[in-house]
């Protein structure tokens, strides 16, 4: 048995073994495709130590673009209040 998050309904669902309809591997994770049973299609979930560690990456340097994005933002606003008075 599994637990899984339904990305439809946002509800937790226990779903047994017989509804894993593939399980693929991959360099960086594992995917496994389950038919959900509150909405009825198929979800591929993923999961593993180097899938997480990208994720990661990718969030953080997200997080630096829009820090790098404000601080050009508050740059100009700056300059602009220098310009008017």
């Amino acid at each position: 048995m599994l637990l899984i998050t339904c990305p439809v309904t946002r509800t937790d669902e226990l779903v047994a073994d017989r509804r894993i309809r593939s399980v693929t591997s991959h360099p960086t994770h594992l995917a496994m495709a389950v038919e959900c049973p509150a909405c009825g299609s198929v979800h591929v979930y993923r999961t593993g130590r180097r899938w997480e560690e990208a994720r990661r990456r990718v969030a953080e340097s997200g997080t630096a673009r829009a820090a790098t994005a404000a601080a050009t933002a508050a740059s100009a606003r700056a300059a602009h209040e220098l310009t008017r008075a």
